[in-house]
């Protein structure tokens, strides 16, 4: 059986959304507005959220369009300390497995306030 970190209210939206072919118009995630900024990423809305085990799910992604392979030394120690010192208001930090990643070509980590 599998388990899904989304409702099947939001699976439905999230896959409308899908099927009118966003991905292929491009980066979402470059075009989302950040709610926050450091000098290499920022915290953007997830308006998709995993909102059957999350009642916050952002996401932080590096400002350039890169795959986690093509993180810079200097956007690695950001990230780093991003995660050290910044994220106290989520509980969860969370990387999808690749084989489960919708946008695999935008590295991205999931920021999480537990339900």
């Amino acid at each position: 059986m599998k388990t899904y970190l989304r409702t099947p209210e939001m699976r439905d939206k999230y896959q409308i959304h899908l099927d009118t072919g966003v991905l292929d118009r491009g980066c979402i995630i470059c075009e989302r507005e950040p709610l926050e900024c450091y000098k290499y990423w920022k915290v953007i809305e997830n308006h998709f959220p995993y909102d059957r085990i999350a009642s916050l799910h952002n996401m932080l992604v590096p400002m350039r369009h890169v795959t986690e392979e093509e993180l810079t030394k200097e956007e690695y120690q950001e990230l780093l300390q991003i995660k050290k010192n910044h994220t106290d208001q989520y509980h969860y930090i969370i990387e999808a497995a690749n084989h489960s990643k919708s946008i695999p070509q935008h590295f991205h980590l999931h920021l999480i306030v537990a339900k």
